[in-house]
């Protein structure tokens, strides 16, 4: 007769394989606040909304314009007065129509209305009004020397913006940009270097002409 005790058993024996020994970590969830801040970082360094910088072609007064970056939709717009459109409202018309180039430069703002960001391009200009070396004086002082102020009304309005429809008109803008910038270069000295037929603005050619 076999005397051998019988094997023991464990009680752990009885109990599941799987069971787990300790309680894991709870999971955190990182990828939300990952989207949090790749979302913050877009609002505080992607520009959303476009200043554009312009002058009245006429008076020099400045406006800037905001508009939504991509649909071009128009927020808004404000204008600033110059030594310039301030004299030409006393002295030569209470109230006009102005005429708004756009400049070579344009800004980028994030939604919260920090700018991050700066554009410095021809390619921004609307005409070669935008390339004179014009500053609010230097336009009135043109306006004063001129035989009468309507004349260099009309040469501003004739370099306002670009006429692309035929050679002949392109060619004519550039002559006059070319003999005003040299007068403003040399001072303003010497007589108004145009004629009246070099100011005629007809209709046909006229740069605003829909």
């Amino acid at each position: 007769m076999d005397q051998r005790p019988a094997p023991s058993t464990s009680s752990n024996a009885n109990q599941p394989a799987t069971q787990q020994r300790g309680s894991l970590p709870r999971r955190v969830r990182i990828g939300p606040w990952i989207n949090a801040i790749l979302l913050l970082l877009f609002l505080l360094l992607f520009p959303v909304i476009i200043a554009t910088y312009h002058d009245c072609a006429i008076c020099g007064m400045k406006q800037t314009q905001w508009r939504v970056v991509g649909t071009g939709w128009f927020l808004s717009s404000r204008n600033q007065p110059t030594s310039c459109s301030d004299w030409y409202r006393t002295h030569v018309e209470p109230q006009h129509q102005h005429v708004w180039v756009r400049r070579t430069s344009a800004g980028g703002f994030d939604l919260f209305g920090w700018q991050v960001g700066t554009w410095q391009s021809g390619r921004l200009a609307s005409g070669q009004f935008s390339w004179l070396p014009l500053g609010p004086h230097t336009q009135k002082q043109i306006y004063q020397k001129c035989p009468h102020p309507a004349q260099a009304r009309t040469l501003f309005l004739k370099l306002a913006r670009f006429d692309k429809r035929t050679g002949t008109t392109i060619n004519h803008q550039d002559e006059l940009f070319t003999r005003l910038n040299t007068w403003i270069e040399s001072g303003l000295q010497g007589p108004w270097p145009f004629e009246e037929a070099d100011l005629r603005l007809s209709l046909s050619r006229s740069p605003f002409r829909k």
